[in-house]
């Protein structure tokens, strides 16, 4: 509007100084070309000039506009070499204002001078990671649009940008339907499993990603180290979700046995595996795992939970247990775990002993507070309730699980 004013301004200047020059003698043009000839004045042919330049510029502009065959272009024209350079250094500019975080600044360069540059999906890709860090939903889509739009051949490149930026903003849904078309379409992107395993990490769904575990070894997805750790959660997550009603210890039994061995030799596997065995009363089978465990390596946690193991004979856990005093004197959980097989075996002078040790050697909150907890009902059972009661109270800051269901002196 600004433009057509000043240009409406200098066509009247134009005019009204054509009128001072010419109007008291409007001079006399003759052309002559062959047999044909034109006479005229001076100022009728300027006029004619001007209105055939108005004419020409016209259609010019509707030719543009229209853009018959793709034959005219912004860049196409005069100055499009100088306007292909510019657009390129502020595109630039753009590049560099988003690489140090000025999201707003870098969008709006990257964006204008898109449409001449010479790769403007580039432009549009860039813009839509600044669009998302500013927290502006509609742009980062347009941009991507765009970027699509302007790509000279299907890119589903795009699409996995989208995914990311879906992902990234919460959208959990959504990008996974949009990683899921695309592994159709890609199969054995590296970039799609990868997020595909992010994501059924981050929900737990293990069964999935135990579907799509042998393409991510076959595409290096994953490394042995990361493959073995995935392994196990999924081995952990089908023994924990074995239940009474779904097959029972038969069903707990056949999943181990599927187990390869370095799995079965993992301690967060035993764990599970011997909470499951004690959850379905398998005490027995219990024991000689975290016996069979133990042998091979040594593991305070299963130690420990070898405390809520019962059997039908006591003593012979009492008796693994110390074989392993001499070698490991002063470690509080084993200690703690032989006061409670002395409790079982009705020992009440050697659990004291046994506990006290425990919490002479413990470096750890929580098992300082279980072993607090278990002399404390020892001694409140044996008369002694004033100690009792104050190990009780220390325990109680401490303690942040029951104790397990063990004989008392009466």
């Amino acid at each position: 509007m600004i433009r057509i004013y000043v240009y409406s301004l200098i066509a009247l200047a134009i005019g009204a100084w054509l009128y001072l020059v010419l109007g008291d003698d409007p001079g006399y043009v003759l052309l002559s070309f062959g047999t044909w000839s034109v006479e005229t004045t001076l100022v009728a042919l300027v006029l004619f000039i001007l209105l055939l330049a108005v004419v020409a510029w016209g259609i010019w502009k509707l030719v543009s506009l229209l853009n018959p065959l793709g034959l005219f272009r912004g860049n196409a024209w005069f100055g499009a070499g100088r306007r292909r350079k510019a657009a390129a250094a502020e595109s630039e500019e753009g590049l560099r204002l988003m690489l140090l975080g000025h999201w707003q600044d870098a969008y709006k360069l990257l964006v204008e001078h898109a449409a001449r540059t010479d790769t403007p999906a580039f432009n549009y890709l860039a813009a839509s990671i600044c669009a998302w860090q500013r927290g502006d939903d509609a742009s980062w889509n347009y941009c991507l649009e765009q970027a699509a739009r302007h790509s000279h051949k299907p890119n589903p490149g795009i699409k996995a940008v989208k995914a990311l930026l879906e992902y990234r903003s919460g959208k959990t849904e959504q990008s996974l339907a949009i990683l899921l078309a695309l592994d159709k379409e890609v199969p054995g992107s590296p970039y799609v499993l990868s997020m595909l395993k992010t994501i059924y990490q981050g929900v737990n769904d293990w069964n999935k990603l135990d579907a799509i575990l042998p393409r991510l070894e076959k595409h290096k997805v994953v490394n042995n180290g990361e493959l073995h750790q995935i392994r196990e959660k999924i081995a952990g997550y089908r023994l924990a979700c074995v239940t009474a009603g779904n097959g029972g210890a038969p069903a707990l039994q056949r999943q181990w046995d599927e187990l390869d061995k370095k799995l079965r030799r993992s301690e967060e596997i035993v764990l599970i595996y011997l909470d499951k065995l004690l959850e379905f009363s398998r005490h027995e089978e219990a024991l000689s795992q975290a016996s069979t465990f133990l042998k091979h390596q040594w593991s305070d946690s299963v130690v420990l939970k070898t405390g809520y193991i019962e059997t039908p004979e006591p003593g012979s856990l009492l008796m693994l247990l110390e074989k392993w005093v001499k070698s490991r004197p002063n470690n509080a959980p084993l200690m703690l775990s032989l006061g409670r097989a002395s409790l079982r075996n009705r020992l009440w002078g050697k659990a004291r002993e046994y506990f006290e040790s425990a919490l002479r050697f413990s470096k750890s909150t929580p098992l300082s507070a279980e072993a607090n907890a278990e002399l404390a009902r020892l001694l409140d059972h044996m008369g002694e309730h004033a100690q009792s009661a104050s190990l009780y109270r220390k325990a109680l800051t401490q303690l942040d699980k029951g104790l397990p269901d063990l004989p008392m002196p009466d």
